[in-house]
């Protein structure tokens, strides 16, 4: 089965599972909280990069090149590097989470 991500808020820049939310509800005392469904944003050009935690345009100069100091081809010699994914989430829905 395939984890569902979730978003702490509108504009957040990370996704969690619902279990970091659960943890995170039992260490702040609380019983619910509402987050946003992560679903895939499947707009062409954005990626995101592993290394660096951050999106980008795939039209950027730096990305996938040696100007880049975590450059790291996949196949250990050239071409696309191995921090690359387009594997990119925005906020959908609201839902509240319960600890119950």
């Amino acid at each position: 089965m395939k984890k569902q991500y979730y978003f702490a808020s509108i504009g957040a820049e990370y996704c969690y599972t619902k279990e970091y939310f659960i943890e995170r509800m039992k260490q702040e005392g609380l019983e619910e909280i509402e987050v946003y469904k992560a679903v895939p944003d499947t707009e062409k050009g954005i990626f995101w990069c592993k290394a660096i935690q951050e999106c980008g345009v795939d039209s950027s100069s730096s990305c996938g090149t040696k100007n880049c100091e975590d450059y790291e081809p996949r196949n250990g010699k050239n071409g696309c590097c191995k921090h690359y994914s387009t594997r990119v989430y925005r906020w959908g829905e609201a839902v509240k989470l319960t600890l119950n």
